[in-house]
């Protein structure tokens, strides 16, 4: 469905190069759901602004790289071409919906508005195809709550109303950008749960960013982890969660509180994501890692394919050395 190929976004600014993301690549499997995980900074949302030709620009800049969508290179597309893809193929659904939903427009027209530009549809036939919409996401009275604004709905809510704007077209690829972020636990399974059965009604490709681990394993196949940056480790679910093999991606999963075990104290992982204006030496996660040897200090790892399809980009799967 999707192939990127050494994706290096930058963001050129007064104060320096921000270099946000570095030679990513990675392909998703048509009907599969893909997820980017890492913490806050590690450029999993400027990677899917690039794929949809959302990047401001300037100061970001896509220096190199290719994004093949069913076989059609991207990157390089006219912006009204562009257009006729983003919002009808491929959709988004953004991390904040109130600060993504106009906030003096109804939201069935919001709703509407996609199926009146890409399908041509009156607006009395887009208006009852979006009420449709908004019963299938689980909101109740939907003919009647239509006509409300964003701010008279909850926080999970608004995520519905997002996922029925995203879904109104019947993309090929949806890219679910923190889907549940500030929302409570309750309301994060019911969102999951929501994504999960509308995926397998529509036969949804999806991408799923998210900083939380425990998250992607209840909806992903496949698992990319990124800091500052770069791909640290591609793997399937089963694979990265049965045995990491990037000390970064085991630090992600020891931090994970679990159910069935008595937790003392909580993990994590010291200190904070680099300044990506002036990135360290060699491996950008030696500052934090606790199995960091001297060529991680010196030389960038480059991926190397541990296994078939299964990649790591750290100098411990040449050193004889296990991450475990």
């Amino acid at each position: 469905m999707l192939s990127v190929a050494d994706l290096t976004v930058n963001f050129y600014l007064e104060s320096g190069i921000v270099s946000a993301v570095n030679h990513v690549s990675f392909d998703v499997r048509k009907r599969s759901s893909f997820g980017i995980v890492g913490e806050s900074g590690s450029g999993k949302t400027v990677t899917a602004l690039a794929i949809m030709g959302l990047l401001p620009m300037p100061p970001g800049k896509v220096d190199s790289g290719t994004v093949l969508f069913k076989g059609e290179e991207l990157l390089s597309k006219a912006p009204n071409d562009m257009r006729k893809i983003r919002g009808n193929r491929i959709t988004m659904i953004y991390q904040d919906p109130m600060t993504s939903l106009n906030p003096v427009l109804r939201v069935g027209f919001q709703i509407a508005e996609s199926l009146m530009v890409h399908e041509g549809l009156p607006y009395r036939d887009a208006k009852s195809k979006a009420i449709e919409l908004m019963g299938l996401t689980g909101i109740s009275a939907a003919d009647k709550r239509a006509e409300d604004y964003p701010h008279q709905f909850s926080g999970g809510m608004r995520q519905r109303i997002m996922i029925a704007m995203a879904l109104a077209t019947k993309p090929d690829l949806l890219i679910a950008d923190e889907p549940t972020t500030a929302l409570d636990v309750i309301t994060q399974a019911q969102i999951l749960a929501l994504l999960k059965r509308l995926q397998a009604e529509y036969g949804l490709t999806v991408i799923l960013i998210t900083h939380d681990l425990g998250i992607v394993a209840e909806l992903c196949d496949d698992i990319m982890v990124m800091y500052a940056g770069h791909a640290m480790e591609r793997a399937t679910a089963r694979e990265l969660y049965s045995e990491p093999q990037n000390p970064y991606t085991r630090g992600l999963l020891e931090s994970i509180t679990r159910a069935d075990k008595d937790i003392k104290r909580l993990n994590s992982i010291p200190g904070s994501i680099p300044d990506l204006i002036k990135p360290p030496k060699g491996c950008r996660f030696h500052t934090r890692c606790p199995m960091v040897f001297d060529k991680c200090k010196e030389d960038e790892p480059p991926d190397f394919e541990v296994a078939a399809n299964r990649f790591s980009k750290c100098w411990l799967a040449t050193a004889g050395r296990k991450t475990r």
